[in-house]
């Protein structure tokens, strides 16, 4: 991978998911009083390759890091303005046909089967777990980029970071144009004595202070955990692929049995996320303008790829 361009396959895809958010936004200046403030945020954002043609060489550690890792921070942005989107246009959900979908396809004596599951087996052995499992997921999204940061491992971030949002943009966009608010808030959750567990609380809180209404389909949960999992397995070594697959398939199951996805949008966002990876990746980042290091096999490459050789070509 060259190491060297100051513009990134990864620097355009943003500006173009800016540059539709601007346009979006722009539709609703005189309906919304940040309309416009938010409309003028993402053309300055879409503007940021033309800013780092002109951007000094070298660039400083810190300015380095920030340049590495801004598109995973501003999805810490384009998260909540979904749902700003959303209370804003008010459109049509698509809830009931995905609801009949999924009874069609997983339904259990005419139920869903989130909603049977955990009344079915309420056991502290098995809830805490699985929502462990569930609240995880926001470690997995955080600590691999920051590893291979202060690794200086910059070919295997800048793979992971352009999948990574490869993944949530395409998510997010179908949650513009198809939106579904899932079981969590629209069919009844348990109550009963698993709600004392403290995994159960910290993952009520997280969604609390932080879920975006209409983005149940696909689960973005599902698709970014595999997302992770694959590229961290083209890079790092057998054992530590290893565990991410399994907290990749914990958060696949647990956002069943914690009520916050029908079994049709985890195996969406993990379908989803492995035609990204195998099939859209690499022809993606090669129309954009960089060499993509997207192999050809069907399956991950859990052998561990040579880490103190690549660590030399990654600096």
């Amino acid at each position: 991978m060259d190491l060297k361009p100051r513009v990134l396959p990864i620097d355009r895809f943003v500006a173009i998911y800016n540059a539709a958010l601007a346009g979006l936004w722009a539709a609703y200046v005189g309906r919304a009083p940040h309309a416009a403030w938010l409309a003028l945020a993402h053309v300055a954002a879409a503007a940021l390759p033309a800013l780092l043609r002109r951007a000094p060489a070298p660039l400083s550690p810190s300015l380095r890091t920030l340049r590495e890792l801004y598109p995973v921070i501003w999805l810490a942005g384009f998260w909540p303005e979904l749902g700003l989107l959303q209370q804003l246009r008010i459109p049509p959900t698509f809830d009931q046909q995905i609801a009949a979908l999924d009874l069609a396809l997983f339904g259990i004596h005419g139920s869903h089967v989130n909603l049977v599951w955990m009344q079915r087996m309420p056991y502290l052995w098995l809830s805490e777990p699985m929502h462990f499992a569930y609240w995880a997921y926001y470690l997995l999204i955080g600590l691999p980029p920051l590893a291979l940061t202060l690794l200086g491992r910059t070919a295997a971030l800048r793979d992971l970071v352009f999948r990574l949002m490869l993944t949530y943009l395409t998510c997010y966009a179908i949650y513009l144009v198809y939106p579904v608010y899932g079981p969590g808030l629209t069919l009844p959750r348990y109550a009963g004595p698993l709600n004392d567990g403290l995994f159960y609380r910290l993952v009520d809180s997280a969604l609390g202070a932080g879920d975006s209404p209409g983005s149940a389909f696909p689960s973005s949960h599902v698709a970014g955990a595999v997302t992770i999992a694959y590229a961290c397995s083209r890079w790092l070594p057998r054992r530590i692929a290893t565990l991410l697959w399994l907290e990749a398939i914990g958060v696949l199951v647990s956002t069943v049995y914690t009520q916050n996805h029908f079994p049709v949008d985890a195996l969406a966002g993990f379908a989803g996320a492995w035609l990204l990876q195998i099939a859209v990746a690499g022809p993606v980042a090669r129309w954009l303008g960089g060499c993509s290091t997207v192999p050809g096999p069907v399956l991950p490459v859990f052998a561990p790829t040579p880490v103190a050789a690549a660590a030399g070509s990654d600096r």
